[in-house]
């Protein structure tokens, strides 16, 4: 496989930034995902691929439940802070401190406040993928935060993520 081609090729997906949260045994965790993508009409599906080294899978299994927020382009700087260090891509940020969040009305799970907008999910499957793991998740509830806002995307965000 010519690995240069493969790499500008994939770099040149266009992917969205979104904040995945959890909240297991009281405590609110998230990371910063890109690769996201709606899976189905009906049901409503969502599927999100997470670091399989990451806490947020086992987090995930164990709550039921996770919510996707979406960032829109003034919050550059909250997918930077889920994205990097020990609470990254790799771990589960230590409860989100300093984002402004709400619980979502199915199952508590945190969504951000000064998102785009956000989904809350009922885990149908989890399926090994590689280096990640995908989740599928039935979306039981949803709404809007900042109607008419763009969606950030990962190459307006100017932030990176290779493997």
């Amino acid at each position: 496989m010519n690995a240069a081609a493969k790499q500008t090729v994939l770099r040149h997906f266009a992917y969205g930034l979104y904040a995945l949260t959890v909240k297991r045994e009281g405590d609110e965790h998230g990371v910063t995902a890109n690769w996201g993508s709606q899976a189905s009409f009906e049901p409503p599906m969502v599927v999100v691929a997470v670091e399989s080294t990451s806490r947020m899978i086992e987090m995930i299994r164990d709550a039921h439940h996770f919510a996707v927020s979406v960032f829109h382009e003034g919050q550059r700087d909250v997918a930077e802070k889920l994205g990097r260090g020990p609470g990254g891509a790799g771990g589960a940020s230590p409860k989100l401190k300093g984002i402004k969040t709400k619980p979502g009305p199915v199952s508590g799970a945190p969504v951000l406040a000064d998102a785009l907008g956000w989904v809350e999910c009922r885990v149908v499957a989890t399926l090994p993928s590689g280096d990640h793991t995908l989740v599928l998740g039935e979306v039981v509830e949803a709404g809007v935060e900042h109607e008419g806002a763009r969606p950030l995307t990962l190459q307006e965000s100017g932030l990176t993520y290779t493997g």
